[in-house]
């Protein structure tokens, strides 16, 4: 009797700049993934056989049962199972924990609050792809490296293309960021989500970079300093008022001169 394999729900998340596709799988976040990507047909059946799990689109999603099944193998009526098609659906399902919280740091990130995520994630990769991809999390907000740069920082300096081809199959966009590889003459290319995005988040981050950085604790970090300099004026005064005290007549005698 063939395995049941484990069906993961794929969620939507509205960003600035386009839709991503978000899907967990055991409290740990496996897709993070552009809806218009050009590989997210690859994407989804490279996790499936990975993770030996079965995606559900989402109600919206364009793909078809044609454009859902990768080229070169069979359909479901010639004995294997599509893993990633829109199911028939009895009920509404509510994203898990960590898609909550993905998203949420989403729109922190978005919004300029936030430089790194703090999401429980898999990677689904060859040991050289992991290598790459764990490299990406090296690079700074706001900053960007080369592909020859990335391909040295995992440690395969003579693996550019290699280094390049495992940026792209990264299924865990803007989360692992590989938008911040560039050309090695500073031109943009390479990205799944399009060059627009990959535009728009350097553009962002590098903006942000420009400007204070928002914190949720900004506005009590403002009421400390009111009230440290409140605080100290009311000592000065006290101090101020006591040396006039021990100086008695001398302070008449200076303000006259005053």
């Amino acid at each position: 009797m063939p395995e049941v394999m484990l069906k993961v729900k794929i969620f939507e998340y509205d960003s600035p700049c386009g839709k991503l596709y978000l899907a967990a799988k055991k409290g740990s976040l496996c897709l993070c993934e552009w809806a218009g990507s050009k590989n997210l047909t690859d994407t989804l059946s490279r996790l499936s056989k990975a993770l030996d799990i079965e995606f559900i689109m989402p109600e919206s999603s364009s793909l078809s049962p044609e454009t859902a099944i990768p080229s070169g193998e069979a359909s479901e009526k010639e004995g294997l199972s599509k893993t990633h098609l829109p199911a028939k659906r009895n009920r509404v399902e509510k994203p898990s924990k960590v898609i909550v919280s993905a998203m949420k740091q989403l729109g922190q990130y978005f919004n300029g609050r936030r430089k790194r995520f703090g999401i429980p994630y898999q990677m689904a990769g060859t040991p050289f792809q992991n290598a790459v991809w764990k490299s990406l999390m090296d690079i700074p907000y706001g900053k960007s490296v080369s592909y020859a740069e990335i391909a040295a920082m995992a440690g395969f300096p003579k693996a550019v293309r290699a280094a390049a081809n495992a940026c792209g199959d990264n299924a865990l966009s803007v989360i692992i960021p590989c938008h911040r590889v560039i050309g090695s003459k500073t031109n943009l290319v390479g990205y799944a989500g399009g060059l627009g995005v990959k535009r728009y988040l350097l553009d962002m981050e590098s903006e942000q970079q420009r400007l204070p950085f928002k914190t949720a604790t900004k506005k009590s970090s403002a009421k400390k300093t009111t009230a440290k300099k409140a605080t100290t004026k009311k000592t000065t005064s006290k101090k101020t008022a006591a040396k006039k005290t021990r100086i008695g007549d001398g302070a008449l005698q200076d303000s006259q001169y005053q």
